[in-house]
């Protein structure tokens, strides 16, 4: 595997780097994760309690009686939560974060300063290519990270050799098919659940908030006519007119878009604005048994819920109990399709060590 080229690395550091992007998402209601229920049923899956999240969970299995630790090591660090987090919960004195995004890292840096915290460093870096110092660290943190990454080998060797005895690597992690490439059965069960959904419950959060879906970068002319060619060639491109077309109906009545079905985005579409995404989120669990020794692994699903729940979390906001009830049923029928067979966990939490 080889390290992405130029022309890839500029655009996936754009991409993440847009501040646009970071307001969009710290807005809330449009992921899965940003909704309480959906923590504490992450956490339950990870700790076995809904109120002990992963930063409990490390510290009392992991980490007992070693807190602070003196270093530690972000890898794909983005807006830095991670770090903030591990800083001000005590768990390490010094944070060294790396990314290929120098956007990303100001946007972290500005936030670590806002929240008064000190040891945070940031460099710009591409991951792929990182080369940790040996035996430096005793915490390297990927959250969401190893999922955007080509040379996973090389990475892994990096963890490996920067961990010093009794270091851990500590990993959030997509782990499903890549570049999402979900199964027609995978894709049958998503659209099943939507068809639970009310339509209150299948408005589009971001079409509220701003007129339009998603997070709003603008594409170049060049970027607007390969994606009108990739649809083209796909035989798509006839419905996405009929769907711009739609919305712009919608805006101008002042109405709501309606979710009607989940669609697989296609992988040279999703590559097109980041070049990085789920490139080899398939691997990471090999390639890290393959250099590390998994300590812990902890599937905690996502398979449905995170393409379900995109851009309508928001409407589950709240105390309404028809909500709750909803995303109970939600729960159990992701838990049963996962339990069946049907499909698997496309998320995990992972603790990993130095082979012995």
């Amino acid at each position: 595997m080889t390290t992405p080229d130029e022309g890839s690395s500029r655009r996936i550091a754009d991409h993440w780097g847009d501040d646009r992007r970071g307001d969009f998402y710290a807005g809330g209601g449009l992921y899965w994760t940003q909704l309480p229920a959906v923590q504490r049923r992450i956490n339950e899956k990870v700790s076995g309690d809904p109120a002990r999240d992963w930063v409990d969970h490390l510290v009392a299995t992991h980490l007992p009686g070693r807190c602070p630790v003196a270093r530690t090591a972000s890898l794909g660090c983005g807006y830095g939560h991670q770090d903030r987090e591990v800083v001000a919960r005590g768990v390490t004195r010094r944070v060294v974060g790396y990314d290929i995004s120098e956007g990303a890292l100001a946007r972290a840096r500005r936030l670590a300063d806002e929240a008064g915290l000190q040891g945070i460093e940031y460099i710009a870096a591409d991951v792929n290519a990182l080369r940790l110092e040996e035996g430096a660290f005793d915490l390297v943190l990927a959250s969401g990270a190893l999922h955007h990454l080509t040379d996973l080998e090389a990475v892994a060797e990096t963890i490996a050799g920067g961990l010093r005895e009794g270091g851990l690597l500590v990993a959030d992690e997509y782990v499903g098919p890549n570049r999402f490439a979900y199964s027609d059965r995978q894709m049958a069960l998503i659209n099943e659940a939507l068809a639970l959904l009310p339509e209150r419950y299948r408005r589009s959060v971001s079409f509220a908030r701003t007129g339009r879906v998603g997070p709003g970068a603008e594409r170049g002319p060049m970027a607007w006519a390969l994606l009108a060619w990739m649809k083209l060639r796909s035989g798509t491109l006839l419905a996405a007119l009929r769907r711009r077309l739609g919305m712009a109906r919608l805006r101008k009545k002042g109405e709501a878009l309606v979710r009607t079905e989940v669609r697989r985005i296609a992988a040279s579409e999703l590559a097109l604005d980041d070049p990085s995404e789920a490139v080899r989120s398939a691997d990471i669990l090999p390639v890290l048994g393959e250099y590390l020794d998994l300590v812990e692994v902890r599937p905690y699903g996502g398979s449905i819920l995170m393409p379900l729940l995109d851009d309508i979390a928001g409407n589950f906001e709240g105390d309404d109990p028809e909500a709750g009830e909803l995303l109970r049923r939600l729960f159990a029928f992701e838990d049963e399709a996962i339990a069946s067979g049907e499909i698997g966990s496309d998320y995990a939490f992972i603790v990993a060590c130095r082979r012995t």
